[in-house]
């Protein structure tokens, strides 16, 4: 094989590399299929952000004084004039009268709290509708509504354990 011969060979090797003609070493794309779904439904809807929907109730050292906060949620429906209540359940260490913060770490070590209708604490927010419930009225379709939960720490004795202590309350919208 003269010099020339095998340079021209190498030349075609790589021109035929570059179009993919080589056979198995560079392998056929493959194709699969990626299903995609939106569903959208009649009713409403409550919609929270990472700044709105937490209610925090800060850090502290002790619950030697009542501690109060407030979130504002919102409610958004698919229809115009549509009624309906806010519902608030006992979340998942207690009941509505009866709610409490659970340390993370340690389920049984808990701080009562609860949460109410309005900034007077006067009627704690419960499922129970014409009672304890927030009752609103949507005005135009996809609009949010926004509604706000009023909370409270009651002072408390003896200092709870250091820790992180927490709760998840459901939030029903009930259609009127």
């Amino acid at each position: 094989m003269t010099l020339r011969f095998s340079t021209r060979i190498a030349c075609a090797a790589i021109v035929a590399a570059s179009f993919g003609l080589t056979g198995p070493a560079f392998a056929a794309a493959k194709t699969g299929t990626l299903n995609v779904k939106l569903e959208i439904v009649s009713g409403c809807s409550v919609f929270t952000s990472s700044a709105v929907g937490t209610l925090n109730f800060g850090t502290w050292t002790t619950l030697s004084d009542t501690i109060e906060q407030s979130t504002t949620l919102n409610v958004s429906c698919s229809a115009a004039d549509q009624t309906f209540n806010v519902l608030l359940d006992g979340g998942q260490n207690g009941t509505i009268a009866d709610r409490n913060l659970a340390l993370a770490s340690d389920k049984t070590k808990k701080i009562k709290y609860n949460l109410y209708t309005d900034g007077g604490y006067g009627t704690v927010w419960g499922e129970t509708v014409g009672t304890d419930t927030v009752e609103k009225k949507s005005t135009t379709p996809g609009t949010n509504v926004p509604f706000t939960i009023f909370g409270r720490v009651p002072l408390q004795t003896p200092i709870p354990a250091a820790g992180i202590y927490t709760d998840t309350v459901t939030v029903t919208v009930k259609l009127n």
